[in-house]
């Protein structure tokens, strides 16, 4: 089972996550294929750190030596 950063559990995390897929929506566009996971996880990362002074861990990194495409 891969692991995923524990904030987003949090109540702070659920109450911005479906603003948060829109921001991140309207940044690269609902692209899928390989690669695009680290583009939208870097936004991802980006947008929380910014927006909302929320430190998030991609699944990459949570989960070293998975390769994700």
């Amino acid at each position: 089972m891969l692991k995923y950063d524990p904030i987003e559990d949090t109540p702070e995390f659920q109450a911005i996550k479906e603003e948060l897929d829109k921001k991140i929506i309207a940044r690269i566009g609902e692209k899928h294929g390989m690669g695009y996971c680290h583009l939208y996880w870097s936004v991802k990362r980006n947008i929380l750190k910014k927006d909302y002074g929320i430190e998030w861990r991609s699944p990459a990194e949570m989960n070293p030596g998975v390769l994700f495409d």
